[in-house]
């Protein structure tokens, strides 16, 4: 029982975020991965195209 007492205590000692700066947060690492992804799809793009032109494809 001492366990689950030291558990409680020690959750109790967390600092949680609130609502407003959790959805904030959200979705700024949402927004960070769509840019990143099209840049890496742009990036994939131009290398791709200078494969094909050097291969004559």
């Amino acid at each position: 029982m001492k366990f689950f007492d030291d558990i409680k205590s020690e959750l109790g000692k967390i600092s949680w975020i609130n609502k407003r700066d959790n959805v904030k947060s959200t979705i700024g690492v949402v927004l960070v991965t769509i840019i990143l992804g099209l840049f890496v799809m742009l990036v994939d793009f131009i290398f791709s195209s200078i494969t094909e032109f050097l291969l004559g494809g």
